[in-house]
């Protein structure tokens, strides 16, 4: 396999996933399905996003170290066991079945088994070292293991009453594994989608320390109840992602060329993690389940997930699908969009997200469609050219 080759079996991969998670809301409002919001959502985090992590973190370390990528068998079995262990998952939570839950979470370990031992290969096979290259993917894929395995618990409501294990599961999935994988991509990712270098590099060592020492805290503070913990570990992360996103929209200003729509929409994407972040800690600050369980939690949600995690992924696909259509026929032009249509559809995307969740938070109901509106008109047409890429990279690579 050429690395693009790699890199577009997981990009396609997870595009199926996230385009089967906006199907099942849908067909959730026709039937009255009440799980079908959270269903959508956690096929959309677990399978979607999470097989992104796996793929596009193969591939960065891959160029990093300059070796062969993981084998086609190696890539087929990380797929074939993390969608239909995703599926499991989903299926036994929404509807109460248990051996699906152990089933779908042994499919995941297994996953993260084969991810550990291609991690270790390129290593191996590399003749430079470049610790940085795998140390956010490795600890990050650390974190996931205890949150399936306290994932596990709570579908089969095993009894805990020191704190919260949904908390700590929180905590260890959403801020460890999908959002330790971002943080540490996008400092080589973010730069090279600006042309320029990362401006304080001397950040990510303090970036990785503050965010993953965050993660722990936090975590230990949901499961034992903690307010100390709790409020320790929102800081932390609230000061690693000020680092993150200093670094890079100092990066961005340095860019001597008009960004394209994938870089504007990552770089701005990073102001809502703060936010979100400071929205934590505050609401912690009251109580430690707040940020959760409060009433502040669609706040912090739409902050977290549409305006970060969202807009970063989707930004994110549209470069990286660009690579694999343009390494696979070198005779198409790059597409260069008017600045009218990048600024307007970035504008909207993060403009929608920030209304969104002033909505929420203040509340203001009357604002809530339209940003909702403006929010679904944007991602329609962004996923439309996440799949019109999908399919002109699969075209290319079936013709050659």
């Amino acid at each position: 396999m050429r690395p693009t080759d790699l890199l577009f079996a997981f990009l396609a991969a997870a595009t199926v996933c996230f385009a089967s998670a906006a199907g099942i809301p849908l067909a959730g409002a026709g039937t009255g399905w009440d799980w079908s919001g959270w269903a959508g959502l956690h096929l959309a985090l677990l399978g979607g996003v999470s097989l992104l992590v796996i793929g596009v973190s193969q591939f960065f370390v891959t160029a990093f170290l300059a070796t062969d990528p993981p084998s086609r068998r190696m890539v087929n079995a990380q797929i074939g066991t993390w969608i239909p262990g995703s599926i499991a998952v989903v299926i036994g939570v929404a509807a109460s079945v248990d051996f699906s839950v152990v089933v779908g979470a042994v499919l995941l370990l297994t996953t993260l088994l084969f991810y550990a031992i291609s991690l270790s290969r390129l290593r191996s096979r590399s003749l430079q070292r470049a610790p940085w290259a795998s140390r956010w993917y490795a600890t990050s894929a650390g974190w996931l293991v205890p949150g399936i395995l306290i994932g596990v618990l709570l579908a089969l409501r095993v009894s805990w009453t020191d704190g919260s294990l949904l908390g700590s599961h929180l905590a260890l999935n959403l801020a460890g594994w999908v959002g330790g994988a971002i943080v540490g991509t996008l400092h080589t990712f973010a730069p090279s989608l600006t042309q320029t270098t990362l401006r304080f590099p001397s950040f990510q060592k303090a970036t990785f320390a503050s965010w993953n020492g965050g993660v722990l805290i936090l975590a230990l503070g949901y499961g034992s109840g903690s307010s100390n913990l709790g409020v320790a570990g929102w800081a932390l992360l609230l000061c690693g992602a000020c680092l993150l996103a200093a670094n890079l929209l100092a990066s961005g200003l340095k860019a001597k060329r008009p960004l394209s729509l994938p870089a504007r929409l990552v770089l701005l994407a990073q102001v809502f993690l703060p936010l979100a972040l400071a929205l934590g800690l505050v609401a912690a600050l009251d109580h430690p389940l707040e940020p959760i369980f409060g009433h502040d939690r669609a706040g912090l949600a739409v902050l977290l997930l549409i305006g970060w995690v969202g807009l970063t992924v989707t930004g994110s696909m549209l470069h990286l699908l660009s690579v694999v259509v343009r390494v696979r026929d070198l005779t198409r032009p790059v597409p260069t969009p008017g600045r009218l249509w990048r600024t307007g559809i970035a504008v909207a995307a993060l403009g929608g997200a920030g209304l969104l969740a002033l909505a929420e938070l203040l509340p203001l109901e009357q604002l809530i469609d339209p940003a909702r509106l403006v929010i679904a008109l944007a991602l329609v047409l962004l996923a439309g050219s996440v799949v019109r890429a999908v399919v002109l990279a699969f075209k290319l690579g079936h013709g050659r």
